[in-house]
């Protein structure tokens, strides 16, 4: 955590295409440091990237997400001044740029950017940026999601539903939520966590009510259900993605999937049940390069576990795990 005086700069307020932001220093990791603020609102963030995950640019050879490009190219034009000053002032140090949801995109597609210029365009050398993004949504090509693996690291935890929010992950789930036979699910599953399914895929699916509704409407005449311990998520639909409309018929539209950047590192949540008592821990995994969750889980966690203080818990639940390093031996 910086201390508040290496903050040098503080921007509270968002704008369009320019989330809140932080420029500071940290001594001890000497790190000069961007850090950029994701969606007010988990809601806010589903109804933008829904608006915009359709349209995507190709600057200089790459797809991306619009609105994360833009912003990261707010920055680029707007704070690299004072990023290249501060790191004439401190020689060692490296650029970390950081951010959580859509902060987390852009941080890393500044990243990108960067690393694609010159030591002369910048007045420091390309080579010391490196991004960490949390909860990030799918923003790039698979082909630049791969490339930029060494310098960009992207961390999720469980069933974030963030990392999972594309055109083409909402058009999947929609094809699952029409061809599920609900009155067997509900005939079988806990009516508690039936209720979680049903308020999360209206949650999920604002975008395209006539699914959320019919899913609703058909919850609210069920007036009792076997217990059970969990709900599953209904069978993955096998082949290419279409759209189902209302009415049976198909549109022949299929969104393209974007990626995931850079390396990928998903926290697993582990549940044991101790004497009548559940234990919640958490195991870090890495992934692929390029790697993509293809579903959205509609879990009862997929909005905690987007927020920050969730994805803390965890990495420090993580980070106690670890061993400690071996004291320093004098000659």
């Amino acid at each position: 955590m910086l201390r508040p005086r290496n903050v040098l700069k503080f921007v509270k307020d968002s704008s369009i295409f320019r989330p809140g932001y932080y420029i500071g220093i940290d001594p001890r990791a000497k790190l000069v440091i961007l850090g950029i603020r994701g969606t007010h609102t988990v809601y806010d963030l589903v109804t933008d990237l829904v608006a915009l995950s359709d349209k995507k640019v190709s600057p200089k050879g790459f797809s991306t997400h619009f609105g994360t490009y833009e912003a990261a190219r707010w920055y680029l034009r707007h704070e690299l001044s004072i990023i290249r000053k501060c790191l004439e002032k401190h020689k060692d140090y490296k650029l970390r740029l950081v951010g959580h949801s859509l902060g987390g995109a852009s941080a890393a597609l500044l990243a990108i950017m960067l690393r694609k210029k010159s030591k002369e365009e910048l007045g420091f050398s390309p080579d010391i940026v490196s991004a960490v993004g949390f909860g990030v949504p799918p923003c790039v090509s698979r082909e630049i999601a791969e490339s930029c693996a060494s310098y960009v690291t992207t961390v999720v935890l469980q069933d974030d539903i963030v990392p999972r929010l594309s055109a083409a992950s909402l058009a999947r789930l929609r094809n699952e939520i029409i061809e599920t036979d609900w009155a067997k699910v509900l005939e079988k599953e806990d009516w508690k966590h039936i209720v979680d399914i049903v308020t999360n895929a209206k949650l999920v699916v604002s975008s395209i009510q006539d699914v959320a509704n019919k899913l609703a409407d058909y919850a609210k005449v069920v007036t009792s259900a076997s217990s059970g311990d969990s709900v599953k998520d209904p069978p993955r639909l096998q082949g290419p993605t279409k759209v189902l409309k209302p009415d049976g018929e198909e549109d022949v539209y299929v969104p393209e999937d974007l990626f995931l950047p850079g390396t990928l590192y998903y926290l697993q949540r582990d549940v044991e049940n101790i004497n009548g008592v559940e234990d919640e821990s958490y195991t870090l995994w890495r992934g692929d390069a390029g790697e993509n969750f293809q579903r959205i889980l509609l879990s009862g966690n997929l909005m905690s576990d987007h927020k920050c203080d969730s994805i803390q818990y965890a990495l420090r639940d993580v980070l106690k795990t670890l061993p400690l390093p071996l004291p320093l031996q004098e000659d």
